[in-house]
């Protein structure tokens, strides 16, 4: 009698644990790509790897882009772009330039063959990364080998450049969504881009004037 009493108690064991089994834990549904939340930084470097030129796009609502350079935005509405399933087609003044394949967030193929352009999707942060922090290293000229030892000091609107003994961050800025910035000293005609990658900073600085201008490049690490 008391087996038969026991036996409904398995049973009943054994049915919740087979429900258990078939139980199927829905996997996270996956994170819709936003190519708004990224921007595309275009560079141009030349045989003797010497980066020439560097451009920022932007992505913007009703399928405008924005271009940034050293100088700052580009005063051109022509540029626009469009997405899909993995497509980001690029035009000016509706005319297709290029497109380019992404996957994993990131760029896996385009259809620009120009000889040293290469391009690279960087994510938007949340917040200004240069605030508060301090990146060494210095500049260089093309065919150089010198370098010049220079520091920087940032606020979240202000910055100081110096070799030693920084002094307090006096010169404005203008952030470009969180992973770049660029300064127009129009004062010493200087023109510079710093753009955030892979935790380093890289700067691209023109010196104008007098009809010719000069070119410095320089890699910063984070303090």
């Amino acid at each position: 009698m008391k087996i038969l009493k026991i036996l409904p108690m398995i049973f009943l064991l054994l049915s919740f644990v087979a429900c258990k089994k078939d139980k199927v834990t829905p996997e996270p549904e996956e994170e819709l790509f936003d190519i708004r939340q990224y921007v595309l930084v275009i560079k141009q470097t030349k045989s003797n790897g010497w980066v020439d030129d560097i451009r920022l796009r932007t992505f913007e609502a009703q399928d405008k882009c924005v271009i940034i350079t050293e100088s700052g935005p580009i005063a051109d509405n022509g540029f626009t772009y469009s997405y899909d399933k993995g497509i980001l087609k690029l035009f000016y003044d509706g005319r297709p330039n290029h497109e380019l394949m992404i996957e994993n967030n990131a760029i896996k193929s385009t259809t620009d063959n120009a000889a040293g352009r290469s391009y690279k999707l960087i994510k938007i942060p949340s917040e200004n990364p240069f605030n508060g922090n301090i990146y060494s290293g210095g500049w260089k000229s093309e065919g150089s080998l010198v370098t010049v030892v220079a520091s920087l000091k940032f606020t979240d609107t202000h910055f100081s450049e110096a070799s030693i003994n920084f002094p307090v961050p006096d010169k404005t800025y203008e952030l470009i969504k969180n992973i770049a910035a660029y300064k127009k000293d129009v004062t010493n005609k200087v023109l510079t881009l710093w753009v955030l990658s892979d935790r380093n900073l890289e700067g691209y600085r023109t010196y104008y004037g007098n009809n010719n201008s000069n070119r410095s490049t320089g890699t910063f690490t984070k303090q």
